[in-house]
């Protein structure tokens, strides 16, 4: 590794350093309370910070891994905000089935996700 390289390594990692001081401070900021606790959201953020500023060899496979952590994430959590509309009305729909399929597709293997679409346009036919 030449000087230069070396320089830039040493410059991303201080990068890195204040843009997660800055993260964890704004955070504290923003919470009422003087707990040290770090968020699902924060991590993620900060996660993201890292990988922006690794080196080129480690920065594809986690961001890659980053992505695919938070679209998991996303699909938790919009099934467990579907659930609590699926118990508040006490009766699931075909409504609620399609939008939970929607919102599995994303996280799902290429045969799931086409055995998804198919439903949902067979619904849809149904529908019209």
């Amino acid at each position: 590794m030449d000087k230069y390289k070396k320089l830039e390594s040493i410059t991303n990692g201080i990068n890195a350093a204040h843009k997660l001081m800055t993260l964890k401070n704004s955070a504290a900021n923003q919470r009422s309370d003087d707990s040290p606790y770090i968020t699902p959201a924060l991590l993620s953020q900060m996660l993201q910070v890292i990988a922006q500023h690794s080196p080129d060899r480690s920065k594809i496979p986690l961001k890659r891994s980053l992505d695919q952590t938070n679209l998991y994430t996303k699909a938790i959590r919009d099934l467990k905000q579907e659930a609590l509309n699926i118990r508040e009305k006490n009766r699931v729909y075909k409504d609620d089935i399609i939008k939970t399929l929607h919102i599995l597709k994303p996280i799902m293997d290429p045969r799931r996700q086409s055995i998804i679409e198919k439903i949902i346009k067979i619904q849809q036919i149904l529908d019209s």
